[in-house]
């Protein structure tokens, strides 16, 4: 994740191949790496758990603006911390047929930030930015491949993104989110270095998995990119947000299992006592 975040939005998302896993694999040592931030990549300076500004929405809010849950709605897992998070992230013979590499400490440096050219979209790019308007208090990240990503077969890759926030800042996030996608059908991101680049949206079909999730493709407006699959799990407090890709050109969707089995972990490690 770390290599094509640095390198602006549009590559985080639309340039999805091999080089990303092997990064990913070679900044996490085979799979040992911690994943964990470094201390300005999107924290708030304050512990998780730790609530400030306005009250969480009442459940009758979450109905209305998060609809598309799963089995877990109403978790109510509590901001994860850092050790938490790394505790719960996917490892490798989590999902079968799946490998999985923890991602870099630095996964989302203080530098990679990205802004929409629409006050609308947002949220959108606050998926994968160092810098969203509700601030991570903790994050940790994974690669995910299947198949041959070799060029001459089919396989898949996701980027993992686990986050907690303050409470009631995760379920704020997600209905903004479900607004944004339903609303901005295309925008110019624009990453830290001033880089522009035109990007299209489309709705998704939200799995019913967790206390709510936001699914969507972005491609850059050309064409000329295989689209990428965004799709973002809330569970509780925290957040698991998926961006995968395939060999073969075609919308790839994280697997239903993949975000089953995460959302199951994450609510596990919120009922170990701190």
């Amino acid at each position: 994740m770390r290599t094509h975040i640095r390198r602006g939005a549009v590559a985080v998302l639309l340039s999805f191949t091999l080089a990303c896993s092997v990064a990913c694999s070679a900044d996490s040592g085979g799979g040992g790496g911690t994943g964990e931030p470094s201390a300005t990549g999107g924290g708030t300076g304050r512990e998780p758990g730790e609530s400030g500004g306005t009250p969480p929405p009442s459940e009758s809010a979450e109905a209305s603006e998060e609809a598309g849950g799963g089995p877990g709605r109403a978790s109510r897992t509590r901001p994860l911390t850092r050790a938490e998070l790394q505790r719960a992230l996917l490892t490798q013979g989590s999902v079968a047929g799946y490998t999985v590499r923890r991602g870099p400490k630095d996964a989302l440096p203080a530098d990679a930030t990205v802004a929409a050219d629409r006050a609308e979209c947002r949220p959108i790019v606050d998926a994968f930015g160092s810098r969203p308007k509700y601030p991570r208090t903790a994050y940790t990240s994974a690669s995910l491949t299947k198949g041959d990503l070799s060029g001459t077969g089919e396989g898949t890759l996701s980027q993992l993104l686990l986050a907690a926030y303050r409470v009631g800042d995760a379920q704020r996030w997600l209905a903004e989110l479900r607004r944004a996608v339903a609303v901005c059908r295309g925008f110019t991101a624009i990453d830290g270095a001033g880089d522009r680049e035109p990007l299209a949206i489309t709705p998704g079909r939200n799995l019913a998995v967790g206390d709510a999730s936001v699914s969507f493709l972005m491609r850059d407006e050309a064409g000329k990119d295989a689209p990428v699959a965004i799709t973002v799990v809330r569970t509780g407090a925290n957040t698991a947000t998926y961006l995968s890709a395939g060999t073969s050109g075609r919308p790839e969707p994280v697997a239903r299992a993949v975000a089953d089995e995460q959302h199951r972990r994450m609510v596990d490690a919120g009922k170990v006592a701190r």
